[in-house]
Parts: structure tokens; C-alpha cells; sequence
């Protein structure tokens, strides 16, 4: 094992830092874009030393985390990391389209860290007291499911350093955040579909989109990304968002009914989006006035109109496989939380039947 800094020749007379490590039988190259040239005056001749001072630094840093990484042993230089800042980049680079719940986790941790006082945070000093204490948080500023969500992507980030051998262990390991066991987003019933259809929504192509969802049960990330390339004819043939990098059942084909199908309107060009919308606050704000201009006294999100697909069909006498199937589910666990308002609801008809005494 070894790390050698070398020099490469450049065009007109420069020559450019490389690192040159071996690792038990491989090999590789690191460029680090340090640059030195043929020094005609005292200054110059300065920074070149002050170049090759820095490749000779990160050579150093590169043979310690080799080092490091054969005995488990993490290097002082990587513990001291910025933890937020790490978070920050985590989020940059993350693909999925779920990456909103990643902007919200790492805004509520900073709020949490300028509670607690910390200007700084070195990874290091990372543990599972805080990450408790960050849980806590959360069940104070946002409820439901919200909860789980913003601390499995804070879990998410730590798993990536420890990965990345920033720290040894996930601190949040032991942190347990139980999902409610309810659905708490309201549910639209067939009457107050009704009445929204009758409603006046300020964007047509919200109210096209939201009724495409109630009938399909496509998540607002799926409907927004919708391409004509995916209809084909009475199908729609897409990969979730959601679910591309962990589910079997992420390939998913939905039979369009008429309803849906009234929705989507004239067919464009393959590669144009079926419903031109704008962002998901702005979708939500246009939906909440509608709600409200249609008398329905709920807090109805666009996450709702999947819970409410679920609910009637299950409500209308549709099996559990079928709906898991139309919802893209790979198993029949996400079901039962509608099933719970069904019985829910059966025990609230069967309470509403008059008290007889005899």
C-alpha cells in the first residue's frame, strides 16, 4: 500500500500534481487539478512550493485513509467534518424524486442545531443521545407519518457517512420511530368528489391533474413527470418515482377509465408532459382554495386523492390484491391502513343505527 505524488507534462510548459496509489493489487490515479509552471521570478517560484505543499498534504491525508481503512480507524481530518455541511451535500446528490423529504429533514435539523446552540457540528461528536433528542424534535414541530419520513432520510445521511468512513457507526441504529398505526390524511368521499367537479379550481390543469390522481392513484411526482410516451391508448406504463431503486413492483401499468382518460385531453408530442403543473406547494395552494370554494371542511393534500382511490375502491367491494396492484404495491402491508377505515367506518354506521329499548 502506498500513495506517490507525481508530475505530469502539460501543453506550454506546465506540469500538473497526480497521485499514484496502489491498494493491495490495484491500482489508481487521482488528478488534483494542482497546477505548477516554470517559475521566472521569486513570486512565482513561491507558489509553485506553495502548490507542491498542498499535492504533498493531500498525498499524506490519501496514504492515512488507506491506512486507516485496513485497520478501521478513522482519521482525525474525517471526524472533524461538518456534519451539516455533509448533510447539505447528501442532498445535492441525492436522485430520487422523494428528495423534498431530504430538504425538509435537513431544514428541521438546523433548526434543531440552533436550538440546541451548536454553531458547529464535527461528525465526530455525533451520537445517539443527539439523534434521540433530534426525534423528540420532530414529534414537537410536525405529526403523523411526517415524523418517520424526516428522520428516516436524517438516517439515511448518517448510513451515508458511515459508508463514506466518516463515522464507525449509525448513531440512530436504536432510534426508534414507530409509523402511526392510522391514516391520518383525510379521505374524499364519492359525494365530495362530486362536489369538487362542480367546484372552481384557479388552474384547470390542477384540477385536470387531481381528478387524473383520484382515479388512478398516481402520487403527485408520477403525475407531474407524466409524458405522453407513457399512454398508450387506455394504459399508462411508468416507473414510481417513489419506489424505481427499492420495489419489484416499481414498473407499473394502470388501466385508464373514461374518467381518466376525459382528463388528459388532446395527445401530444412523446416527450412532452401530460399536465403542465407548477411545484407541489403551489399545486397544494390552488387545492386547498378549491376545497374550500367546494364546502368540504378537510385538510386535503394531493396525497390524499391516492388515500382516497384506496379507501372507495375497498369501500365499493374491490379485493385488497387488486387495490394493492392499482396503487403499485408490491405486497399487501400498505393496505391495511385503508382497511382500518373501512372498519372504521362500519363501526361508526353500525353505532349510528337508533337505540331501542324494549
Amino acid at each position: 500500500m502506498a500513495v506517490y505524488l507525481r508530475k505530469k507534462k502539460l501543453s506550454g510548459g506546465r506540469q500538473s500534481y497526480y497521485l499514484d496509489i496502489w491498494h493491495g493489487d490495484k491500482r489508481h490515479y487521482e488528478f488534483l487539478k494542482l497546477y505548477i509552471s516554470k517559475a521566472r521570478n521569486p513570486i512565482e517560484k513561491q507558489s509553485n512550493e506553495a502548490i507542491k505543499e498542498l499535492a504533498e498534504s493531500i498525498r499524506a491525508k490519501r496514504e492515512l485513509d488507506l491506512v486507516a481503512s485496513d485497520h478501521d480507524y478513522i482519521p482525525k481530518f474525517k471526524r472533524d467534518t461538518d456534519f451539516l455541511a455533509y448533510f447539505e451535500a447528501f442532498k445535492d446528490a441525492y436522485k430520487n424524486k422523494d428528495v423534498r423529504l431530504v430538504k425538509a429533514s435537513l431544514k428541521y435539523f438546523t433548526l434543531f442545531i440552533a436550538d440546541e446552540k451548536i454553531k458547529y457540528l464535527p461528525i465526530k461528536n455525533l451520537d445517539e443521545k443527539l439523534t434521540r433528542d433530534f426525534k423528540t424534535y420532530l414529534e414537537t414541530k410536525v405529526h403523523g407519518e411526517t415524523i418517520s419520513n424526516y428522520f428516516t432520510k436524517f438516517r439515511a445521511a448518517i448510513q451515508a457517512a458511515v459508508k463514506d468512513k466518516l463515522i464507525s457507526t449509525d448513531v440512530t441504529k436504536n432510534v426508534k420511530v414507530s409509523k402511526t398505526g392510522g391514516l391520518k390524511k383525510d379521505i374524499l368521499s364519492l359525494d365530495e368528489i362530486v362536489s369538487l367537479s362542480k367546484a372552481r379550481c384557479g388552474n384547470d390543469q390542477v384540477k385536470r391533474a387531481f381528478f387524473f390522481s383520484l382515479n388512478t392513484g398516481l402520487r403527485f411526482c408520477d403525475v407531474k413527470a407524466l409524458q405522453w410516451k407513457n399512454i398508450d391508448h387506455d394504459k399508462i406504463r411508468f416507473t414510481q418515482a417513489k419506489t424505481k431503486n427499492t420495489s419489484s413492483a416499481a414498473n407499473l401499468t394502470v388501466d385508464l377509465n373514461q374518467a381518466a382518460l376525459n382528463m388528459i385531453g388532446k395527445r401530444g408530442k412523446p416527450d412532452e408532459r401530460v399536465f403542465k403543473l407548477p411545484s407541489s406547494t403551489a399545486c397544494n395552494k390552488d387545492l386547498k382554495a378549491w376545497v374550500k370554494d367546494a364546502k368540504i371542511e378537510k385538510h386535503i393534500t394531493w396525497h390524499c386523492a391516492r388515500h382516497s382511490i384506496a379507501v372507495n375502491l375497498l369501500d365499493n367491494g374491490t379485493d385488497v390484491k387488486t387495490v394493492a396492484s392499482i396503487l403499485g404495491h408490491s405486497g399487501l402491508k400498505q393496505i391495511d391502513k385503508y382497511l382500518r377505515v373501512i372498519d372504521e367506518r362500519k363501526k361508526q354506521a353500525v353505532n349510528r343505527l337508533p337505540e331501542i329499548n324494549i
